[in-house]
C-alpha cells in the first residue's frame, strides 16, 4: 500500500490551522469552516491535502472539476462523512489519516493496518506455498528414489539367484559325477570278477564232460568178456587217464560292503563342507539384510514457521506512551 509522502506532515499543519479556526467560529465546537467560503463559511466535509484547504460540498465539488486537481489526496473530516461518501475506511468509523495512491482513495488507521497485515500475511502464504511446491518436489524425488530402490532389490534378487543356483548346481553336478564314477567302478569290478568266474566255470564243465565220458568208457570196459582185449584197452585207458587235470579251482567271495565307521566318516565329511557353505550362505546372508540404508530427509515444512515470519517480518518496537493532552488541546482532533 503506498501513501502520499509527508501526509502525517501536512496533516499536522493543517489540524493547527482547524484548532485556530475553531477557536474564532461562533459555530458548534465539531464545525469547520470552508476555506473558500467568504461571507457565511459552510461546514467543511473535506480537507486537500495538496491544497491543505478545508472545502465545503460546492467547493469540493469545484475543486474536483478541475482536471489539474482530479489527483488531489482528499481526506473526509468526520467518519459520517466518510460512511457517506462508502470510501475506504469508513467501515471502521474513524478519521481518514491517509491515502491509497494504490486504491485512489482514503483510508483510516485500521484499514492501513488490516492492508499491512493483509500483505504480511500474503508474503507468509507465498513462503508456505514455495515450502510446499519444494516439498512437493522433494516428494517427487525421494519417489523415484523408492521406485529406484525397488528396481535394485529385484535386481539383486535375480543376481543372486542366478549366481547361487549356479554354485548348487556345480556342487550337484559334481556330486553325481563323483556317484555315477563310484557306480561305474563297482560295476567294472563286478564284470571283471563275474568273468573270472564263469571261464572257472567253463572249464570245470569241460573236465566234468570229460569225467563222465571217461566214466562211460570204464563202464563199457567193465563189461568186456575177452581177457586179453579187457587188459590191452584198460592199460591205454589208464595211460589217457595219467594224461588228464582233474583238479578244480575255488573261488571265495567276501562280503563287501560300507562299515557303519565308513558311513560315519562320509556323514562327517559332508557336515563339514555343508558347514563350509552354510558360512559363505551366512556372508550372502548379511549383505542381503544390509542392502538397504534407510534415512530420512526432513522437508523444507518442517521448519519454524514462526522463525521465519519473524526473520522477515522483524517485531516493530513498541510505540512510545502518548503525551498527556493539555487543556487547551481537543481530544477530537490530536496532533500527529
Amino acid at each position: 500500500m503506498q501513501f502520499l509522502p509527508n501526509i502525517k506532515t501536512k496533516k499536522k499543519t493543517v489540524l493547527k490551522t482547524w484548532k485556530s479556526k475553531r477557536k474564532s467560529s461562533d459555530r458548534q465546537k465539531d464545525m469547520i469552516p470552508c476555506d473558500f467560503c467568504l461571507e457565511k463559511p459552510n461546514s467543511a466535509v473535506k480537507m486537500c491535502l495538496t491544497c491543505e484547504a478545508s472545502l465545503c460540498r460546492a467547493h469540493l465539488n469545484k475543486h474536483n472539476s478541475k482536471s489539474t486537481q482530479k489527483d488531489h489526496a482528499l481526506v473526509a473530516l468526520s467518519a459520517a462523512e466518510a460512511q457517506k461518501e462508502k470510501k475506504t475506511g469508513a467501515e471502521h468509523t474513524e478519521l481518514l489519516e491517509g491515502f491509497c495512491l494504490d486504491n485512489s482513495a482514503c483510508v483510516c488507521a485500521t484499514s492501513f493496518h488490516t492492508k499491512d497485515e493483509y500483505d504480511k500475511q500474503r508474503e507468509i502464504l507465498s513462503l508456505m506455498m514455495k515450502s510446499m511446491q519444494e516439498n512437493r518436489t522433494a516428494m517427487n524425488q525421494a519417489l523415484r528414489q523408492l521406485q529406484k530402490s525397488a528396481d535394485q532389490i529385484k535386481s539383486n534378487k535375480k543376481i543372486l539367484t542366478d549366481q547361487l543356483s549356479k554354485i548348487f548346481q556345480e556342487i550337484k553336478t559334481q556330486v553325481d559325477q563323483k556317484e555315477k564314477q563310484i557306480i561305474s567302478d563297482i560295476q567294472s569290478s563286478e564284470k571283471k570278477h563275474l568273468a573270472d568266474i564263469i571261464a572257472l566255470q567253463k572249464q570245470v564243465e569241460e573236465k566234468k564232460d570229460k569225467a563222465l565220458q571217461n566214466l562211460q568208457d570204464l563202464q563199457a570196459l567193465k563189461e568186456q568178456t575177452d581177457a586179453q582185449a579187457f587188459v590191452q584197452d584198460f592199460q591205454l585207458f589208464q595211460k589217457r587217464i595219467k594224461k588228464e587235470n582233474f583238479s578244480n579251482g575255488s573261488v571265495e567271495v567276501l562280503t563287501v560292503h560300507l562299515d557303519q565307521s565308513d558311513i560315519q566318516s562320509v556323514r562327517n565329511h559332508t557336515a563339514v563342507y555343508i558347514s563350509n557353505l552354510d558360512t559363505l550362505m551366512q556372508v550372502v546372508h548379511g549383505k542381503i539384510i544390509n542392502q538397504t540404508q534407510w534415512s530420512r530427509i526432513i522437508p523444507a515444512a518442517e521448519f519454524s514457521l514462526d522463525d521465519v515470519i519473524c526473520e522477515v517480518f522483524p517485531s516493530p518496537p513498541p510505540p512510545p506512551p502518548p503525551p498527556p493532552l493539555s487543556e487547551n488541546k481537543s481530544a477530537a482532533y490530536p496532533e500527529i
